[in-house]
């Protein structure tokens, strides 16, 4: 574990501290010059979660959370994994009976099995330092300016060389403050546009947590939504760490720009129309081209590769 420094933020004073405030780099249209991206927005590498005061206001329960931190053999080895990732194991459970939602992308075994723990989420996410998510963003990815004024910033797949990123590749997953979900959401989070609503659970409930990448995040934050789109996301369990996982829908090239398709829900709620590329014409509305659809048709495709 770094040790902690001055210039980490705390939330709460409780919670620990928070991620540091560095500012996301991106190359202009031109891929000329790097600049630092206007905006109250900075890197962060673990969903955490906010202010116990905010969950106190929305008359939520926090998240119980360890006394102490489990120990482990990687503690000393990790750069990325934080507190708030450790705190989130909690006692097994070993009942007849229970229904698992999802098994560990990386183990491959059950989340209530004590070998799988906080070294599965860490080698996703450092992978050593050599392979893990950060590393892989540095090596295939950027971030740059689109050239429209409509979509701003967005990942591209990186140009000044030969990439190919295969078809079903797991690329990252979305983090962010963890903030109280739909039914307390109010003020400064109603028109909040980078919210991503998980499932807690076998089923949908309208008390599920939200993370949101409106004032800190990864690169996924950048990825512009598409009716076409070449990326994919799903729910996943890595260690005991539920995630909002994306993959690749078809091979990745050079000078490729990655998109999602936002969702139905995303574009009714905020009243917008699509101004991607994936259909011509201009401005649309996603839903009456069946977007998402042809998204989670090509998400499948995808996964049945691995």
């Amino acid at each position: 574990m770094p040790p902690k420094k001055a210039n980490r933020v705390t939330k709460g004073g409780k919670l620990g501290h928070g991620p540091k405030w560095t500012p996301f780099e991106a190359w202009n249209f031109d891929r000329t010059v790097r600049e630092i991206i206007p905006g109250a927005v900075c890197k962060q590498i673990d969903s955490f979660y906010a202010d116990p005061r905010r969950w106190t206001l929305s008359g939520r329960p926090q998240r119980p959370r360890l006394p102490k931190l489990p120990a482990t053999e990687r503690d000393s080895k990790s750069d990325y994994i934080t507190d708030h990732a450790r705190a989130a194991i909690a006692e097994p459970v070993d009942a007849p009976g229970v229904t698992f939602c999802y098994t560990c992308f990386e183990c491959g075994r059950n989340p209530d099995d004590p070998a799988c723990g906080v070294e599965c989420y860490d080698e996703i996410q450092s992978g050593g330092g050599s392979n893990g998510m950060k590393a892989f963003f540095k090596k295939w990815l950027e971030i740059r300016h689109t050239g429209s004024a409509d979509k701003g910033y967005g990942v591209f797949v990186k140009s000044n060389g030969h990439y190919e990123i295969p078809k079903g590749s797991y690329l990252g997953h979305y983090v962010g403050e963890i903030i109280p979900g739909p039914p307390k959401t109010k003020g400064k989070d109603a028109d909040n546009r980078y919210l991503y609503e998980p499932q807690v659970g076998l089923e949908w409930d309208t008390d599920r947590p939200l993370v949101d990448a409106g004032r800190m995040g990864n690169w996924t934050r950048f990825m512009n939504s598409s009716c076409d789109p070449n990326v994919g996301e799903r729910i996943m369990q890595i260690g005991k760490v539920r995630v909002i996982a994306f993959f690749a829908n078809k091979t990745l090239k050079s000078g490729d720009e990655l998109c999602i398709y936002y969702g139905d829900d995303y574009f009714n709620g905020h009243e917008l129309l699509c101004s991607c590329d994936g259909i011509p014409g201009g401005p649309h509305d996603p839903t009456v081209v069946g977007a998402g659809d042809r998204a989670r048709k090509r998400l499948q495709e995808a996964l049945d590769l691995q």
